[in-house]
């Protein structure tokens, strides 16, 4: 299952666990300002609470242990030439103190 559905059936499912408890609420009480209040609550801490979760969960994908990926070219010379540098997905790249003649590319897919 991709991130973007996992995203999606967690905002569904944070939406009914909303409706649920409003519902419940409302019935019980019979105070429906109680019930909208309870369910606006429940809607926002589920809601984060799976969102969150869901960004550790991508992170953790993507670089293997949550971990930042990092590509680095620090103190490079290139005379003649030119220097590309590429990651793919997700990640930091950076250029530091670099003398080169011709072009200095960076390249990130994903």
């Amino acid at each position: 299952m991709t991130m973007v559905r996992r995203r999606m059936l967690a905002a569904a499912g944070t939406v009914v666990v909303g409706a649920v408890v409003n519902v419940t609420t409302g019935m019980l009480t019979q105070s429906w300002s109680l019930a909208w209040f309870l369910c606006t609550a429940v809607v926002v801490v589920v809601g984060a609470g799976l969102q969150a979760w869901l960004t550790v969960a991508e992170r953790t994908a993507a670089g293997g242990v949550g971990a930042a990926r990092r590509q680095q070219l620090v103190d490079l010379e290139v005379e003649g030439g030119s220097v590309t540098q590429r990651m793919a997905g997700p990640g930091e790249q950076t250029a530091r103190r670099l003398r080169v003649t011709g072009d200095v590319r960076q390249e990130q897919s994903g």
